[in-house]
């Protein structure tokens, strides 16, 4: 019985406790991964650990507060990868994205492309060579979510005779994007461009300006703050322009045909951004 009280049980129960433990430190920044947004870089069920870190930067992984939340039944927080930061110029043109002006390094990225298949023996072969997709694949047309990476070799190579990336029409508008107004006939590939507000930046309250920045100023900026008719309302009384109280941060997902993300809920302020990432468990 002492035997195994030693050898077995106290490890066992000191397992238990140190888990414990480290579960009371950790709670609050261990969150599980929800939906394919940030694939092929996090996939849905993974465990991360986010820490508090004031200098965020272009490109880092954010845990946010998700902005979308309507019931207790939405995730309360969300994974999105830091693209631009307050005060830059964002802009997407044929899915690529551009900060103040410079394209930025996609490689990493995942968006749907195109395949047309002209024989199963090419099927087979893609398969082999890039494992991305079934050798039982039946029809001769497929559209497969591929890295910018895995895209230029597949062209350079040419085993695939017609892969394409899905393009959205310029002109084509989607009115469940920020700023959620014909103003901007914008789309999840032509976005932009839209300067992120700065902390102390001022900007000219004219009809485009009051329509972009209505849903920034009167969720988050402050509660005496009305956007109507294309005008600024603060305490009632017209206003031409706005200095902004807090920086405000631009984020995407890896999977860029997934806008459930600044394109959806617009920019967010720093208090939304709970933590960077810091490991998978």
């Amino acid at each position: 019985m002492e035997k195994f009280l030693y050898q077995w049980f106290l490890p066992f129960v000191t397992a238990c406790l140190i888990s414990f433990l480290l579960y009371l430190a950790l709670k609050d920044y261990v969150y599980v991964i929800d939906g394919g947004g940030m694939n092929p870089n996090f996939f849905s069920g993974e465990i991360v650990i986010v820490k508090n870190d004031d200098g965020i930067r272009r490109n880092d992984i954010v845990m946010i507060k998700n902005p979308l939340v309507k019931s207790t039944s939405d995730k309360k927080h969300t994974l999105k990868r830091c693209v631009a930061l307050p005060g830059d110029t964002v802009k997407i043109f044929e899915k690529k994205l551009f900060v103040n002006g410079k394209p930025q390094d996609e490689s990493f990225c995942q968006c749907n492309r195109k395949i047309l298949f002209f024989s199963k023996d090419e099927i087979r072969a893609a398969h082999k060579r890039y494992g991305i997709f079934s050798k039982e694949v039946s029809s001769m047309d497929t559209v497969v979510p591929i890295t910018e990476k895995l895209f230029l070799k597949i062209k350079t190579e040419n085993l695939i005779k017609n892969i394409s990336t899905e393009v959205m029409p310029k002109d084509m508008f989607d009115r469940h994007l920020f700023p959620y107004s014909t103003y901007f006939s914008w789309n999840r590939d032509f976005y932009g461009a839209l300067v992120v507000p700065k902390k102390g930046m001022t900007v000219k309250m004219d009809v485009a300006n009051a329509v972009f920045y209505k849903f920034i100023l009167e969720k988050y900026e402050a509660p005496n703050l009305q956007v109507k008719d294309g005008k600024l309302y603060v305490n009632g009384k017209v206003s031409d322009s706005y200095c902004f109280k807090h920086d405000y941060y631009f984020l995407l997902n890896d999977f860029r045909d997934d806008v459930s993300d600044s394109r959806t809920f617009g920019p967010v302020p720093e208090d939304f951004i709970t933590g960077k990432f810091f490991m998978k468990l």
